[in-house]
């Protein structure tokens, strides 16, 4: 049996900090810090291998930029969770999180439609935990994903 598909050419180019800095300014201060510059490699890595060039083309340093701003949202989320050297003083950390539906003070309340702006799709539930990943999300459904895939009952000669 041969299974053959598209295949995602998966090398990216050559990222840097500065192309980062470029589409995110507001991380600019943070990421000229020694912390900033081991969180920005941390994520590069991690971003360099979801997010490829030959899916989102020219959009490719924007995208990158997004995920990796997304991925910073979410450690400085963690941050402000509670710390402490016991169990029951860093528990309120893991709590459930969800988008705000509702809020009420006194006569004042304000409500968002967030159907329009974000994915409801299962796929889309992690990356719609910030702006960010729910505009990579956005970005990512402008693109043609290649998926063709023939399966065949028996090998095909020369093919790898």
């Amino acid at each position: 049996m041969a299974i053959i598909g598209i295949q995602i050419n998966r090398e990216n180019p050559t990222f840097t900090i500065q192309d980062f800095t470029f589409w995110m300014p507001q991380f600019k201060k943070y990421c000229e810090t020694d912390e900033g510059k081991v969180a920005f490699e941390n994520l590069y890595e991690i971003a360099n291998n979801k997010i490829f060039k030959s899916i989102y083309g020219t959009d490719w340093k924007y995208a990158m930029s997004l995920c990796i701003a997304h991925y910073l949202t979410l450690v400085a989320q963690q941050m402000q969770v509670p710390a402490g050297d016991t169990l029951a003083g860093i528990a309120g950390g893991g709590v459930t999180r969800g988008v705000l539906a509702n809020a009420s003070v006194g006569a004042f309340s304000k409500t968002y439609d967030l159907s329009k702006t974000m994915s409801e799709e299962e796929e889309a539930l992690f990356w719609n935990q910030t702006s960010y990943g729910a505009s990579l999300w956005a970005l990512l459904k402008t693109k043609p994903i290649p998926s063709i895939m023939v399966i065949t009952t028996h090998p095909i000669p020369g093919a790898n």
